[in-house]
């Protein structure tokens, strides 16, 4: 019988595999949960389906100043509905290159509700706040889960417990979607237009940051 390549790996029973470490493929949410799981990452997956915002730039300054928050060292990539393959055939890549396995946190960025003092903020040009335990966002689980099910696809499913949720989420719900996520609450402070921008993001590589170390 075939495994389910969304299966956990194996069971955790100590610290280090609290944190995840033992696994090549990880997954947490927010940067807070970037900083336990990224440790020996190689490259780090920023999953951020939908804009915090109508304003274009304003939705660029806040990856940003996300990705700035994130542990040094591994290539950041973006990550969201449409290009889970090309994560993929980035991390086969990278294997390929260090000819040793490639270790991936898969990290959602999830809700971060705004505040005035975010608008003030944003307003004078300086950084706004990033929270380190965002809410729950479904268009974040779903498209973490399509990262971590294109990586099984490519043989590469050393998956903690809860990429292997996340992966189930979205083996599970793949047909809704779009439904899901035109209707979640991420989406209502949204113009609908911006929503479906959102689900028809291309299927392209984007690298937020590169590497600051070798192989």
């Amino acid at each position: 019988m075939e495994r389910d390549r969304c299966a956990p790996a194996a069971t955790l029973t100590d610290v280090a595999e609290r944190t995840q470490e033992k696994y090549q493929v990880r997954f947490a949410w927010g940067t807070g949960g970037a900083a336990r799981i990224a440790h020996g990452a190689h490259l780090v997956v920023w999953v951020d389906v939908l804009p915090s915002g109508t304003d274009a730039a304003a939705q660029r300054r806040a990856i940003r100043d996300a990705t700035a928050l994130l542990p040094d060292g591994p290539e950041v990539v973006l990550g969201h509905l449409g290009n889970a393959s090309a994560v993929a055939g980035r991390v086969t890549g990278l294997q390929a290159e260090r000819g040793d396995r490639c270790v991936v946190a898969v990290v959602a960025a999830g809700l971060h509700h705004r505040g005035a003092l975010d608008d003030a903020a944003e307003a004078a040009g300086e950084t706004v706040d990033v929270s380190d335990a965002p809410d729950f966002a479904v268009e974040d689980l779903l498209a973490a889960g399509a990262v971590v099910d294109a990586l099984a696809a490519v043989g590469i499913d050393h998956t903690s417990p809860e990429a292997a949720a996340a992966c189930a989420a979205w083996t599970g719900l793949r047909r809704a979607v779009k439904h899901l996520v035109s209707a979640s609450e991420g989406a209502t402070a949204l113009r609908p237009e911006d929503v479906h921008a959102a689900l028809a993001a291309g299927p392209d590589l984007v690298v937020l940051r590169e590497s600051a170390r070798r192989a």
